[in-house]
């Protein structure tokens, strides 16, 4: 139910739904300085455009002004002015996270004992808060489903809530459409047509009666009730499969081929809910990735995978939000002079029960659940932090840090590596930002336009596991760099046949033809150490030096060399 406002209008924001009636939106007045004051306190840490400030203007009034029809006017398009001007979701979650994080300490404190009144008014602006975005995404998204002329995920959820009371069997696929070649080069023409045109090309596949959803990113839904046996669902997808096996024809003359991968489950067997069908039916369809078939069934086991991934994923969001994470650092020595000259931080990660997560593994997780930025603007800190525990040790060398290839396609990046800079004082020259070659596929300007724009500022850049991706001499004259990481597998590989030395000799002669320093990883003998001396490699990084360590054995480690 919605909330029925003074003047007799219904508001745009389901406050019941949340547990919150008309006595406890009134009372959460009785927080609204400290709310007001978290906002602005965290509204320091948010770029200074107008969008925002206008953003952080009615966010300061949300506790008095929650069942005001005209501030949810307000609030919504506030809400999407600011998505609209490049400020990601997950930007606006921390905002909001952050501040309520402020007045939970203001309201809670830390005392032993806390009133049952107090413990109401958080839990109420808590779900105030948490009613307000829900409301501004579910319009947002069915203002994108006007555009794109496609209906999305929650008109899926919706429908299958209906369907449910019907007592009747309901298929849903979650099929993932990939193009082999990215869509980088697809004018913006091609672009703003590709999902009508998709959605068109699966409902021709289709019966009358099934529909066809957006879901998330690249995602599409199918739901198809009435179905009498799991024949039924596995003939679509394998007209599907057999659809997409040819090119699709764009606007533009352009063929682009397809990927498809496709996950299926049933209302109730597998899911007695809309939201359990669906997260059935998408954890068929990443089963996919191991099992190398295009197209499956949920099975049971897969929902205990997933539950003790999700039970993973709760531990590392609350290890992300206590700041529990560590850097550990792997010296760079010169192999001649057998000085350490630098550190490459890595992610390291230890579970509650003493299990250390893969590095791999955590950036899974970080990347499934949208906390890349969390993740990047914590490295960062601490990266600095670092530095400057060095430095206090007398300890000034060059520290590198990994960056994701989402990282490279955030604007904001550069503004907060600068921001950075300036509270510690610590001169840019200090960092190596590494990134991968899969960084530049997605958007190649985009990605290169950030680069320089860090290059300017004084940071220096390094292409990491190079040789292992999609690299082109072209495209290597063309980056901003100043060091190109030479991977492990190369160095193993060198010992073992003349071809593999030839390559790591090609790839050492052309890094130094392009004034960019070459640094070669997992260097763990000293046959493997000598070998790329000769060939003209100057740095190296392996375990024949030292594992990643911990800062406090580092400094052990550094101190005990110079003795």
């Amino acid at each position: 139910m919605t909330i029925m406002l003074a003047d007799g209008e219904s508001g745009f924001i389901d406050f019941e739904a949340y547990g919150l009636s008309e006595s406890r939106l009134y009372s959460l007045k009785a927080v609204s300085d400290i709310w007001r004051h978290a906002v602005i306190e965290e509204a320091r840490v948010v770029p200074g455009g107008a969008a925002e400030e206008a953003f952080v203007a009615i966010c300061c009034d949300m506790p008095v002004m929650l069942a005001d029809t005209d501030w949810q006017r307000r609030w919504m398009q506030t809400w999407h002015e600011l998505y609209g001007s490049g400020v990601s979701l997950g930007e606006i979650f921390r905002f909001f996270f952050r501040a309520a994080e402020r007045c939970e300490a203001d309201i809670l404190g830390d005392r032993p004992q806390v009133g049952r009144l107090n413990l109401e008014l958080y839990s109420s602006l808590r779900r105030a808060i948490t009613a307000s975005i829900s409301c501004a995404i579910e319009l947002g998204e069915q203002l994108r489903d006007a555009e794109m002329g496609v209906q999305g995920e929650l008109t899926a959820l919706r429908t299958l809530h209906d369907l449910r009371t019907d007592h009747a069997q309901v298929a849903v696929l979650s099929l993932s459409l990939v193009n082999r070649n990215s869509f980088v080069h697809l004018s913006a023409s091609d672009l703003q047509g590709l999902p009508s045109m998709l959605a068109q090309r699966l409902q021709g596949v289709l019966h009358a009666q099934d529909r066809v959803f957006a879901g998330r990113e690249g995602e599409w839904l199918l739901v198809m009730p009435g179905i009498r046996s799991m024949a039924q669902p596995s003939l679509a997808a394998a007209h599907l499969q057999r659809l997409f096996a040819e090119p699709l024809r764009l606007l533009s003359g352009r063929a682009l081929m397809m990927d498809v991968a496709i996950g299926a489950a049933m209302m109730p067997d597998h899911g007695a809910t809309a939201d359990a069908v669906v997260h059935a039916a998408r954890l068929a369809r990443w089963n996919l990735g191991t099992s190398g078939q295009s197209f499956g069934w949920f099975e049971d086991g897969l929902s205990q995978d997933w539950q003790k991934r999700f039970r993973m994923a709760e531990e590392l969001r609350k290890a992300l939000q206590h700041e529990t994470l560590e850097l550990y650092l792997q010296p760079q020595v010169d192999i001649e002079t057998k000085a350490c000259t630098g550190a490459e931080l890595l992610l390291r990660w230890q579970r509650e029960n003493g299990e250390w997560v893969p590095p791999p593994l955590v950036m899974e997780l970080i990347e499934e659940n949208g906390w890349r930025m969390q993740l990047t603007d914590w490295l960062v800190r601490n990266a600095m932090r670092i530095a400057a525990d060095l430095s206090a040790a007398g300890i000034d060398i060059s520290l590198s840090l990994n960056l994701t290839a989402a990282d490279m396609l955030d604007e904001d990046l550069p503004e907060l590596l600068a921001q950075r800079i300036e509270t510690w004082h610590i001169p840019p020259e200090r960092f190596t930002l590494e990134i991968t070659e899969s960084a530049m596929l997605t958007d190649r300007n985009r990605c290169l336009s950030i680069m320089h724009r860090l290059r300017a500022l004084g940071f220096r850049l390094a292409l990491d596991d190079f040789g292992t991706g999609y690299s082109s001499l072209s495209y290597l004259v063309s980056l901003p760099l100043n060091e190109i990481k030479i991977d492990r597998a190369f160095v193993v590989a060198m010992g073992e046949s003349i071809d593999s030395l030839r390559l790591v000799r090609t790839i050492i002669d052309l890094t130094r033809d392009l004034d960019m320093t070459p640094l070669a990883e997992g260097v763990e003998t000293v046959a493997q150490r000598d070998q790329l001396w000769a060939l003209g490699c100057t740095l190296a990084q392996g375990y024949h030096y030292a594992k990643p360590l911990p800062l406090p054995a580092f400094i052990e480690w550094f101190n005990a060399r110079l003795a």
